[in-house]
C-alpha cells in the first residue's frame, strides 16, 4: 500500500488549530526543512485565525526552513523575473539590450508563466510557449528562448530549480527564405547598372557589355 506522498523541501502540511484554553488557540503543522527533515512546527495566539497567522509567519522566517536561497519550487514565476530584474540592472552590458529584455519579459513570457511557481514550469510547458512564439515570429521565439534560459539559470543558482526546462526543448529551426523572382524593372536596373560599369574616362580593356558579346560570338 502506497504511503503518504512526500512533502518537498521547503514546503509543509496542512495548518491544523485545536483550542488549549480560553483565549488560547495552537497552530501546528509538518514541515519539511532544507536538511530533508521532517519537523512539526507550532505557534499559539489568542484567536484561532491569529495563530493560523502567526504560525504562517514564523514558517516564513524559519531558520532552515525552505531553500536556503532566494528562491523555492514553489516561489511565484513573479519573484524569479523580479529578482532576475534586479541582477540584470548590475550587468555590464548595453542599455537596449536591457530594454529589450525587460520588454520582451512583460510582454511575451510573464502573461504565460506569471501563475506558474517554479516547480510547475516543466519543459512540456516551455516547449507549448516556444511553439506559440514562433507561429508568430520564429526572431521572437529565439529570443524568448534566450530569456528563458538565462531566468532558469539564475533559479537554479538560487535554489528555485534543479533543473533547466528550456535544455530539453528543442532546437528552432530558422524558416528557409522563399525564393522571389525578379520584377522587370530591377531587371531594367541591373542591366543599366552592368552597361554603364567600368565604362567612365581613363578605364582600360572592353567594356562589360562588349565582352559578354565576345563570348557569344
Amino acid at each position: 500500500m502506497a504511503g503518504r506522498p512526500r512533502m518537498a523541501i521547503g514546503t509543509h502540511g496542512d495548518i491544523h488549530v485545536k483550542r488549549l484554553a480560553p483565549r488560547r488557540y495552537r497552530a501546528r503543522c509538518r514541515v519539511r526543512d532544507a536538511d530533508g527533515k521532517v519537523r512539526e512546527a507550532k505557534a499559539t495566539s489568542r484567536s484561532r485565525n491569529q495563530a493560523k497567522a502567526v504560525h504562517r509567519e514564523r514558517l516564513k522566517e524559519r531558520l532552515g526552513f525552505g531553500a536556503s536561497g532566494l528562491l523555492s519550487l514553489s516561489s511565484p514565476f513573479p519573484d524569479l523575473a523580479n529578482l532576475w530584474l534586479q541582477e540584470l540592472a548590475g550587468r555590464d552590458i548595453a542599455n537596449n539590450t536591457k530594454e529589450n529584455y525587460r520588454d520582451d519579459l512583460r510582454v511575451h513570457v510573464m502573461p504565460f508563466f506569471e501563475a506558474y511557481t517554479l516547480g510547475e514550469i516543466t519543459t512540456g510547458r516551455v516547449e507549448t510557449f516556444l511553439q506559440q512564439q514562433y507561429a508568430v515570429s520564429y526572431s521572437m521565439a529565439k529570443h524568448s528562448r534566450t530569456l528563458l534560459n538565462q531566468l532558469f539559470k539564475f533559479a537554479i543558482r538560487n535554489d528555485g530549480m534543479v533543473r533547466n526546462p528550456v535544455e530539453a526543448t528543442p532546437p528552432l529551426a530558422k524558416p528557409k527564405g522563399k525564393p522571389q523572382a525578379l520584377t522587370p524593372e530591377q531587371i531594367v536596373a541591373i542591366r543599366k547598372a552592368a552597361n554603364e560599369w567600368r565604362t567612365g574616362p581613363g578605364v582600360k580593356g572592353p567594356s562589360p557589355m562588349a565582352t559578354c558579346a565576345t563570348r557569344w560570338r
